[in-house]
């Protein structure tokens, strides 16, 4: 049998990755076993093996290949929150949703996870990651509120931290609500029609 090339194994491992996220997404990470995964990606059950040690370090390599669309948003929009604050802010939440919208790999790190019902002992060695990202995406909306006050858009005495929890909540029950539905909305559309919801009810000057 003739040696794998590095660009082979690198091809074998991505294809892997792609069918673990998309098997973990559709059945739920308890009920897909690397059985079904190599199965599935064309693979020998030692092949998957040779790159994933279980189904702990697969969930965690699929964690590393994927970005959410918050962090480039919220890179996009940090030079026009000088001018506009909330302006910044709205469009920060409109790049966000619709980064979930157009890219499927996006929706389905998502589902994985950040909405298991239950704990997952699988996901223990990526547990504070994920902790660690929702406390940055909360600190993202709070850096544009916190602006927003600055360019006295809003009350002084509306604390940033708690309307950017109120926002996150909302958008996050928005977001699981649309994957539940397998994508029953336009998540887009509703989504900033929430967003003009919340926004006229903050507390402003």
């Amino acid at each position: 049998m003739a040696r794998r090339t590095p660009e082979e194994a690198a091809q074998t491992r991505q294809q892997l990755i792609d069918t673990g996220l998309q098997l973990f997404s559709r059945q739920g990470i308890e009920n897909t076993t690397l059985k079904q995964i190599a199965q599935a990606a064309g693979v020998t059950h030692g092949a998957l093996y040779w790159h994933f040690r279980n189904r702990a370090d697969l969930l965690l390599q699929i964690h590393h290949a994927h970005e959410l669309p918050f962090e480039a948003q919220y890179l996009e929009q940090c030079q026009g929150v000088q001018q506009d604050a909330l302006a910044a802010l709205r469009q920060y939440i409109k790049g966000v949703l619709v980064g979930f919208a157009r890219d499927p790999a996006a929706a389905a790190i998502y589902r994985v996870f950040y909405m298991p019902a239950t704990p997952v002992a699988d996901l223990a060695e990526v547990a504070t990651e994920l902790d660690d990202n929702r406390a940055l995406w909360l600190e993202q909306l709070r850096f544009f509120l916190k602006q927003a006050r600055k360019q006295k858009q809003l009350r002084k005495d509306g604390s940033a931290a708690s309307l950017a929890f109120v926002l996150q909540a909302a958008l996050s029950g928005l977001l699981q609500e649309w994957l539940r539905t397998e994508g029953g909305f336009d998540l887009q559309h509703e989504g900033l029609k929430l967003v003009e919801i919340l926004l006229a009810g903050l507390p402003h000057k």
